[in-house]
């Protein structure tokens, strides 16, 4: 990708924006960046990372690649303003929920149009990235995306009907990641800790984790067996989860989470 152009100037855009930037994709003059609102987030954007703060919607035209980073109740009308100003480009979409016949049909037929669901480590270059493509897009211009993304963290190919489920998981799952944390911090803290210490025992025992189960190629159930001795520190922490119902409530977590994604779907898209 030589140009690109992000809608959008939150959280996940910058994500992305670093991402990109750190892992020298493309330079970062030739990433134009535009916001609805708040001018002074385009100007941090810039000063941090180099990008092109862009006035217009018409900078599009020349991109070859366009992310929808916009939250899903601005993507209709997003697409519905971009639509002048689109020829040949590849939208690749952030938007939770929003499936692609809708933006499609708010585009006016686009065929170029990705859905993906990537999370904030893409940030540092460890990043989850669900990504469906219809048959409309070239199997190239799917390849140069694919590509692209692959250097900030694991792209997955999966059909549509999978991404609010993706969304569930990996595009939540930082977030309900840290829940844990808290509370792990948390009881570290009354056990004598001070947080900063706490946390990074806590963030390495999560990297060192997640390592492990993937060079080891281990399911998570079986890492919990290994470490877990029969009448062991892990099995009387386990035991408490267990009768708390805490594994019951992630499993409840993730599947409302997916449920939220296809409300959302319904809810952002209804036309009238």
């Amino acid at each position: 990708m030589k140009r690109l152009f992000v809608l959008g100037a939150g959280s996940m855009a910058e994500s992305f924006i670093k991402g990109i930037v750190e892992e020298g994709v493309i330079d970062p003059r030739d990433i134009f960046v535009s916001n609805r609102s708040r001018r002074e987030r385009l100007l941090e954007l810039s000063e941090w990372y180099g990008i092109t703060p862009a006035d217009s919607l018409a900078r599009a035209v020349d991109a070859d690649l366009i992310i929808l980073a916009v939250k899903p109740y601005d993507m209709m009308e997003a697409l519905k303003q971009l639509r002048p100003h689109l020829s040949d480009q590849v939208l690749l979409s952030f938007a939770a929920g929003i499936p692609i016949e809708a933006m499609q049909r708010a585009t006016g037929g686009h065929p170029y149009i990705i859905r993906t669901m990537p999370n904030v480590p893409v940030a540092v270059g460890m990043g989850a990235i669900a990504l469906s493509a219809p048959s409309t897009v070239p199997r190239d211009k799917l390849r140069r995306v694919v590509e692209m993304l692959a250097g900030l963290g694991q792209v997955v190919e999966i059909e549509e009907g999978l991404m609010d489920a993706a969304t569930a998981f990996s595009g939540s799952g930082p977030g309900f990641i840290s829940y844990l944390l808290e509370a792990m911090e948390q009881a570290a803290v009354e056990l004598g800790f001070a947080p900063e210490l706490a946390r990074k025992l806590l963030v390495q025992t999560v990297i060192g984790t997640a390592h492990v189960l993937r060079e080891w190629d281990l399911s998570p159930s079986e890492l919990r067996r290994r470490v877990t001795s029969p009448n062991g520190t892990t099995h009387a922490g386990v035991e408490v989860m267990q009768s708390q119902g805490v594994y019951q409530a992630i499993v409840e977590a993730v599947r409302r989470a997916a449920v939220r994604a296809e409300e959302m779907g319904r809810e952002y898209t209804r036309e009238g």
